[in-house]
Formats: C-alpha cells, structure tokens, sequence
C-alpha cells in the first residue's frame, strides 16, 4: 500500500500545469505568448504553446503535461 501511495505521489508530482509549461516555453523562446492548450492525444497529454517572437516568427514549443520536457522540437 505505501508503495502505491509513493507512486501516485511521484506521478502527481511529475505532472506539469499548463501555466508552468507556458513559463518553461517563454524561457526557452522569449516573446509573446499567443496561444496556449492542452490536448490529448493517443491518451497522453500535451501543452501545445504558441510564442511570438521579437523578430516577428511564430514558434510552437510542445510541453509533455505528463512529464514535462519537451515533446517535440519547436517549430515555426
């Protein structure tokens, strides 16, 4: 049982909000946040983020809701 117990804690803890995934994307980018959501896909979450950038270029950054780190390379 406190295995369990320490299991769902782990994963409760490893979970990432769609605010903090919204702060990791403007510290990896910068600029200016346009979009942001959540999606499921395949039964795994995933914070897709827009972010404009100063030079005028449009970057999609994909935050892992489950686990954090980034799901796929940002693109424009």
């Amino acid at each position: 049982m406190l295995g369990s117990l320490l299991l769902s804690l782990t994963n409760a803890v490893a979970e990432v909000s769609l605010n903090k995934a919204v702060e990791q994307a403007k510290q990896r980018k910068g600029g200016q946040v346009i979009s942001a959501e959540t999606q499921t896909r395949d039964g795994r979450r995933v914070h897709n983020i827009r972010i404009l950038s100063k030079d005028g270029k449009v970057h999609r950054v994909r935050i892992n809701a489950d686990g954090g780190g980034k799901k796929n390379g940002a693109r424009r």
